[in-house]
């Protein structure tokens, strides 16, 4: 079975460009998330600590799903 065979592999390199775009990004977040940890310990910092590896977390999976859809759809 042939799923959208027609312009597939055009859209690769922009896929694969989003998905290095969206690991800094995550990585960027990450970052952010850690540097919270340098404020005093509070439960205020823990939530803001948590809030924003959530979001750095969401920001990884959305990575992944871009590089695995850049590469087919299949593993490695």
């Amino acid at each position: 079975m042939v799923i959208n065979d027609s312009g597939t592999t055009a859209n690769v390199p922009d896929a694969i460009d989003d998905s290095g775009a969206l690991f800094h990004e995550a990585d960027r977040l990450s970052e952010q998330a850690y540097a919270v940890l340098e404020e005093p310990f509070s439960p205020d910092t823990m939530h803001k600590f948590t809030e924003a590896r959530k979001r750095a977390d969401e920001k990884y999976r959305h990575a992944w799903q871009q590089w695995h859809y850049a590469h087919g759809g299949r593993s490695h």
